[in-house]
């Protein structure tokens, strides 16, 4: 039965965490969804002592909306980032931005309006 018990234990606390998402949701000012708009999460960046200006790289992640205006982007930890969003159509640029606050092992959904 102990023997058991601790296999049943170990077992258990393998479970491989949940991932952290974060999904963007990008439409236009008539509430409809845009495809193809570049989509950058990011962190401030900082400015050492030095006056050099840094970069959480490593937080940094880029893509484009799917047809659906959708964008997903999957991290490790919490977060707390900046959401830029730009879509060129011809000469015209349409720009959006937002925050986005990641939580540990949960989806977070964030629609950011482009204009």
């Amino acid at each position: 039965v102990l023997f058991a018990l601790v296999i049943v234990t170990s077992v258990s606390s393998c479970k491989k965490a949940k991932d952290t998402i974060g999904v963007i949701i990008v439409k236009d000012s008539n509430g409809l969804t845009v495809a193809d708009a570049y989509v950058v999460l990011h962190q401030d960046s900082l400015i050492s002592p030095q006056g050099n200006q840094a970069n959480h790289s490593e937080l940094t992640k880029k893509d484009y909306t799917d047809d659906n205006g959708r964008a997903e982007f999957t991290y490790t930890l919490e977060a707390i980032l900046n959401v830029d969003v730009v879509k060129t159509d011809g000469n015209n640029v349409y720009t959006g931005s937002n925050i986005i606050r990641l939580l540990k092992e949960k989806t977070v959904t964030k629609v950011v309006e482009i204009n």
